[in-house]
């Protein structure tokens, strides 16, 4: 086998296998951000209101986290803002249906 096509078949698969594990947690997190979500709504139907804002606080915190680590998984630079943004949207949408 060529060494040159060697390098790059294994370049291409180190760059699936990021891709497959980048997705395979956010498939994981998202659960996490979503049911903070669903746990504040609960909260807030129970009348905690201040519960409801920690948990949607926590929300965001943990979509920024989940974030951060699907860039390090890809090996890809952090600073993407529009990425950022897409990721606290699930949060903000949360705060509205919420509150």
């Amino acid at each position: 086998m060529n060494a040159p096509a060697h390098s790059a078949e294994l370049a291409a698969l180190r760059r699936v296998q990021r891709r497959v594990g980048a997705i395979a947690f956010f498939a994981v997190a998202i659960h996490g951000v979503l049911g903070l979500i669903v746990v504040a709504h609960v909260v807030k139907g129970e009348g905690r209101d201040a519960d409801a804002v920690l948990l949607l606080v926590m929300s965001a915190v943990f979509a920024v986290v989940t974030y951060v680590v699907v860039r390090l998984i890809l090996a890809a630079r952090l600073w993407a803002p529009g990425w950022i943004a897409l990721s606290v949207v699930p949060t903000v949408i949360g705060f509205v249906w919420v509150l």
